[in-house]
């Protein structure tokens, strides 16, 4: 265990909130920590203003240190040795309209509030994006998840990579809590109904359902196997 473990649990338990307050709190700081050091540092103006000379940027959301080389990456982290660029996606996207070739937004979007932060991250790919350009979501797929558990088929669990559940999550109930919430990380559950009814709003009007490695542009198709067997694969196109 790390002094920092160590330290949270020497502290956490002494706080007036419960461990998920805190870590929301704890979040919401180093996101108003990474705005104004986006907007504060000379470095990343500059860097802002060389991009905004680029055109047919491939822009990876939420890259959390697993960043592809060539591409610009964005994380509200500000220290992963891949990422090119800090930014909070909540508010908006550091990029000119009709500037982007493509996004790629893999297990990013379901840590995003349903009712404010999806509408504007999806109106702002709308805007960013070229003619033509595509908007590729990866989320932890919904349907399939509720699918097993009434089913109760063992089959099913497996087929998401689940032959048994973890020695943590006992039920099959617990188990879809965890993919849905995810101790406050995740905000909503998303299946294609739904995925597309929010991008038609945003006004994409060509909406594909894909799979893991399929994609209207070769270099959009990143993405990263041990997703594949539980995620929901959706396109966009502008």
């Amino acid at each position: 265990m790390t002094f920092k473990q160590r330290l949270g649990r020497a502290i956490i338990p002494a706080l007036p909130v419960n461990r998920r307050v805190f870590n929301i709190i704890r979040s919401e700081l180093n996101a108003a920590v990474t705005r104004i050091v986006t907007r504060m540092s000379p470095r990343l103006r500059k860097m802002r203003r060389d991009l905004a000379n680029k055109t047919q940027l491939k822009v990876n959301l939420g890259s959390g240190g697993k960043g592809a080389q060539g591409w610009v990456n964005v994380d509200i982290q500000r220290h992963h040795k891949d990422q090119l660029f800090p930014w909070d996606i909540r508010y908006n996207l550091p990029f000119e309209e009709n500037q982007v070739a493509m996004i790629l937004a893999e297990h990013i979007v379901e840590h995003l509030e349903f009712d404010e932060d999806i509408p504007r991250l999806f109106n702002e790919a709308y805007r960013v994006l070229e003619p033509g350009g595509h908007f590729r979501i990866i989320v932890p797929d919904g349907e399939k998840w509720a699918k097993a558990y009434v089913s109760g088929d063992p089959s099913e669990w497996k087929s998401l990579g689940f032959p048994e559940l973890p020695d943590d999550v006992p039920t099959p109930m617990a188990m879809l809590n965890h993919v849905f919430h995810q101790g406050g990380e995740h905000q909503f559950a998303w299946d294609i109904e739904t995925m597309t009814y929010v991008l038609r709003k945003a006004g994409f009007d060509k909406i594909h359902r894909k799979s893991f490695g399929e994609s209207g542009m070769k270099e959009l198709a990143i993405d990263l196997p041990n997703h594949a067997p539980y995620s929901l694969y959706v396109e966009a196109v502008k």
